[in-house]
């Protein structure tokens, strides 16, 4: 079906150790349950992944431990002490628990630990219950946070944006500095899982959305998107159609920001290029609870299932799945487009929406095979 291009390797990969999770977030993608399900990989399992994972050609990709709550998962030390003796890089991707406490910590930094991310979608807790459990406290991201922060341990923050709560973002953004995090991960929702039921962006504010996300290292943050590889090159496209960049939803990003922050938003600089550094991210990998092997957590194209296939020739049979901005494979304007190779458009939009990974984005507003 798809072509043996070359070689290949992600950057990250994404071992989903449970679904279970204490938390039932109407955005989850996991579609969490309250227990672990008997069909999920054993430690065992998961170990001989993780194997696998130490022997793959080239630089070996750096783990993210994910769920549901990966706190949840019976011999969840054992993994990570696995992981530590193969000196593999990870992070941790845990819910908000108050499993997550200082001698955890303390176990996973000792072991080897990168980051820790932790998710935060709207910026008080009343609001929370439109997407998260009402009883989601935001006073346990930042606990969790300060411990970490004192151990040595890098804190991410991650928040979904969709169409409840995307003018809520600044206020976020403030909670996120004021407990000392510079990195922000923001996922733009794609409709699958229980996320299906959501209202998402409109294409208009989708470009908006991100064009103000580049403005934020004016703020000392280090901003990273999920589903949202237009980030990539906004500053590029400035010079070529700044019109699609801006709009109402950013005027009302950027005043609240500089408002909430109290600091006078720098005048933004026309970059003609993309950074180069954004070329050696070479993509990711995520593998489900059950070892179903897929391109992201949100794009759901099954590739394969580690219980059946090594992980290798998984890789090897769908390079042009995981690697699609090198390959020629994706059509209409995302294929035209001189951006192909740093941005490629959203292959889970693509394919949520319109049910082809290969198909372009239809967030995108930009257009100009100029830019190659």
């Amino acid at each position: 079906m798809l072509t043996i291009q070359k070689k290949w390797t992600p950057s990250l990969i994404f071992l989903e150790t449970t679904r279970a999770c204490e938390y039932t977030c109407l955005h989850c993608r996991a579609v969490s349950q309250p227990e672990p399900s008997p069909d999920e990989l054993t430690i065992d399992e998961l170990k001989s992944t993780v194997d696998e994972i130490a022997a793959l050609d080239g630089e070996v990709p750096e783990i993210v431990l994910t769920g549901g709550n990966l706190l949840l998962k019976p011999g969840i030390r054992e993994l990570i002490s696995h992981i530590s003796e193969k000196k593999l890089k990870f992070s941790l991707s845990p819910a908000a628990s108050i499993l997550a406490d200082q001698e955890f910590i303390n176990f996973a930094k000792e072991a080897g630990l990168n980051s820790i991310s932790l998710s935060l979608d709207f910026p008080t807790n009343e609001g929370a219950g439109n997407l998260r459990d009402p009883k989601h406290s935001i006073e346990l991201v930042r606990n969790i946070s300060r411990m970490s922060i004192s151990a040595g341990i890098k804190v991410q923050i991650n928040t979904t944006v969709y169409d409840g709560n995307v003018n809520q973002l600044p206020s976020i953004l403030k909670i996120i500095k004021d407990m000392g995090v510079s990195t922000w991960e923001v996922f733009f929702l794609i409709r699958t899982g229980r996320a299906v039921g959501l209202s998402d962006l409109s294409p208009s504010e989708y470009m908006q959305v991100n064009s103000w996300l580049s403005d934020l290292i004016n703020y000392g943050m280090n901003v990273r998107t999920v589903e949202g590889p237009v980030f990539r090159v906004v500053k590029a496209m400035r010079s070529i159609s700044p019109e699609i960049l801006n709009g109402p939803l950013y005027d009302h990003l950027s005043t609240e920001t500089a408002r909430l922050l109290g600091l006078k938003k720098t005048v933004r600089a026309a970059i003609i290029s993309p950074q180069p550094a954004l070329n050696r991210f070479r993509g990711t990998l995520f593998i489900g609870s059950v070892g179903n092997v897929y391109p992201s957590g949100l794009l759901t194209y099954l590739a394969g299932n580690v219980r059946t296939t090594k992980l290798k020739d998984i890789i090897s049979e769908h390079v042009d799945l995981f690697d699609s901005r090198h390959s020629e494979i994706i059509s209409g304007k995302c294929g035209d487009c001189g951006f192909l190779q740093v941005c490629g458009g959203s292959r889970a939009r693509s394919y949520t929406y319109q049910g082809d990974p290969f198909a372009s984005d239809p967030a995108c507003l930009f257009h100009d095979p100029r830019s190659r």
